[in-house]
């Protein structure tokens, strides 16, 4: 794996089919979606903790039961970055014996999926009926009856990954003291290695395959739908930055792609990005009908020599120019 990349980001637009992705506080016969206002206006989202989740999820689907832990019922998880993959990634707040309380900071970092089409344009409320088996006459509504909201819309997810931290963890050393006849101790930190360098390589592959991969959300026995990137930017830093995070926005609540901020952030980027072969190390994914100017979303990134390619390939090239 390069050492000379310091981030993996990705930023993406998903669009999805009628469901609900991450349901909010509802009521006692309502499964609403999870909703944030912005000028006026309702807009769904689906939280980080689920983005996190579904992630996770699509690790786990590769890993052997050792390598891929769950909390137990005080909702720790067991804190071995040596041997498990989710702990590494993704961090934990647990209590180790003769340790006491252990913190480890996600070096993984992902944003919420920030709907872009406002509600009122794509809001729909299903009927739900669970009938009991052993209804006394045939045709009495007896059961349960529960009001689903459902809605169409375009997301917006991120993740960035902090590569020097995968397989990592920070520790404290004694740099130094000063002089005189109290000397005073100076400290920094340096990074602890957990596993070698082929195994964090293979990690930040697996992560950045389970974004092209990622299934297990919410209603899907009833609501399947696909929530994977239709749009995606991907780019390898020498620079740490969630810069990238703002390239891909739409025009005012609608399914238009805004092209002039992407050529902004593409321009504003591109200090940050490593090189491959001479160019910026940074590639892009489109599938056609995924936003209503694609053809114009595929020039901008062409002028700023982006390759364009679906999101698997994409997400390919990317792997393989990091090496992992």
């Amino acid at each position: 794996m390069r050492d000379d990349v310091k981030a993996v980001q990705l930023v993406w637009l998903s669009r999805t089919g009628l469901t609900n992705l991450n349901s909010g506080e509802g009521g006692s016969n309502l499964v609403d979606i999870k909703k944030y206002r912005f000028a006026g206006q309702e807009y769904p989202y689906v939280s980080g903790q689920a983005m996190r989740f579904y992630l996770k999820e699509a690790l786990r689907r590769h890993l052997p039961s050792q390598a891929a832990c769950v909390a137990d019922d005080q909702g720790e998880s067991c804190g071995r970055i040596r041997e498990c993959v989710l702990c590494d990634l993704f961090g934990f707040m647990t209590t180790l014996p003769d340790v006491g309380a252990v913190t480890r900071v996600s070096p993984v970092k992902v944003s919420p999926a920030m709907g872009l089409v406002p509600l009122d344009g794509s809001l729909s409320l299903d009927f739900l009926t669970r009938r009991h088996r052993g209804a006394r006459e045939a045709g009495e509504m007896t059961g349960d009856i529960v009001n689903v909201e459902l809605a169409v819309n375009i997301y917006k997810g991120g993740l960035c990954l902090d590569v020097d931290r995968v397989g990592r963890e920070e520790e404290r050393y004694l740099l130094g003291q000063t002089e005189g006849k109290r000397p005073k101790p100076f400290y920094s930190v340096r990074f602890k290695d957990h596993i070698d360098a082929d195994e964090r390589a293979r990690r930040v592959g697996l992560l950045m395959d389970a974004v092209q991969d990622f299934s297990d959300y919410s209603k899907q026995a009833r609501l399947l739908t696909d929530f994977t990137p239709d749009v995606v930017l991907v780019g390898l830093q020498h620079n740490y930055s969630h810069r990238l995070q703002k390239a891909l926005e739409t025009e005012g609540g609608n399914a238009r792609a805004n092209v002039v901020r992407l050529a902004q952030v593409l321009e504003e980027v591109r200090p940050d990005l490593t090189e491959v072969d001479g160019q910026p190390a940074l590639w892009a994914g489109l599938l056609e009908g995924s936003v209503d100017n694609a053809e114009e979303v595929r020039r901008v990134l062409e002028l700023a020599g982006v390759p364009v390619v679906t999101p698997r390939q994409a997400i390919a090239a990317a792997k393989a120019a990091l090496g992992v």
